[in-house]
């Protein structure tokens, strides 16, 4: 059992294109980038893709992916489904009476927003089924070794059909729990919902929860007191982006992206955690602020082409 990360930015990716400040800069400098949403999750049933984004094309030849088995889409943003169309490929490589349509998992809600700009795809490449809060995903490549349980989760007002993931997967006598939260702000019907998780994708969009939380993601300040309630064994942390507010980044703080926070993520000492702006920055800020929380879990930034034993 693997685990692929194929995007580990937010909508945009990063560094953004155009953006001035220094958390871009600073990853342009280093040659880092960071793509839109997707996993690839290997198991004994099969390749499962979670959440085609709009970089897919490229995810898929970097990490040299084969047809998947499943496609699982957490909500309706276009960073999490636009790169359905790169799915083509493997129609297209193939004598049309030996092609099978991928069993494609979405809530109706996401199902509407996919079919107004993919209809042409159904049900010739993309065979639909619904997803069901707390009811466990149906048909093959489903079963003993790879079940599947949506959870509601909010995502704010608009994309109603949001969804996190629980998987149970077994395989060769090992039983593993993973759960991924897509993009939310928290889970919606049952607050545990993601605890007792062997491992746990969890979304970090900034380090500090915002004043005002436009954008309904979930920070890390945020998460800790569900990650306190829910023990995982490890967190891999994706979504990021460079909303923070940084202070002396005078260019990046006029834009109207940035968020103020609340009350900033403090150390011991009593002053401000500094903003990540790379990968090594958010790889020793994530491992200080869970040891400071007193969090006995692994935490690691995840990165494009990350691939995790499970």
């Amino acid at each position: 059992m693997e685990l692929c990360f194929l995007g580990t930015g937010g909508a945009w990716g990063l560094p953004e294109h155009a953006c001035p400040c220094a958390t871009c800069r600073r990853m342009r400098a280093l040659g880092q980038h960071r793509g839109r949403a997707g996993l690839w999750l290997s198991t004994a049933a099969g390749g499962v893709l979670i959440d085609p984004g709009p970089d897919l094309r490229a995810q898929l030849m970097a990490n040299d992916l084969p047809r998947p088995d499943a496609v699982l889409i957490s909500h309706e943003h276009g960073d999490h489904f636009l790169g359905l169309d790169d799915l083509l490929c493997f129609r297209r490589a193939v004598a049309k009476d030996q092609w099978r349509p991928i069993p494609t998992y979405a809530s109706e809600a996401t199902w509407a927003a996919v079919e107004q700009r993919f209809g042409y795809l159904l049900p010739s490449l993309l065979e639909k089924r619904l997803c069901r809060p707390g009811q466990a995903l149906e048909g093959a490549p489903m079963g003993p070794e790879l079940a599947c349980t949506p959870i509601k989760v909010d995502h704010g007002p608009f994309p109603k059909g949001a969804l996190g993931f629980v998987f149970d997967l077994r395989q060769d006598g090992r039983s593993l729990r993973l759960g991924y939260t897509g993009d939310m702000l928290r889970p919606q019907d049952d607050p545990d919902a993601f605890a007792g998780l062997d491992v746990l994708v969890c979304q970090c969009a900034f380090l500090n929860e915002p004043a005002v939380n436009l954008a309904n993601h979930l920070s890390l300040q945020a998460a800790l007191p569900m990650l306190r309630r829910w023990t995982p064994g490890r967190v891999y942390f994706v979504h990021f982006t460079c909303q923070d507010v940084t202070p002396g980044d005078q260019a990046g703080n006029a834009a109207i992206k940035r968020r103020a926070p609340a009350q900033p993520l403090c150390r011991p000492d009593g002053q401000p955690h500094a903003i990540p702006q790379d990968q090594e920055s958010w790889q020793a800020t994530i491992s200080q602020v869970l040891a400071e929380a007193g969090l006995s879990c692994q935490g690691f930034a995840a990165f494009d082409g990350l691939r995790v034993r499970l």
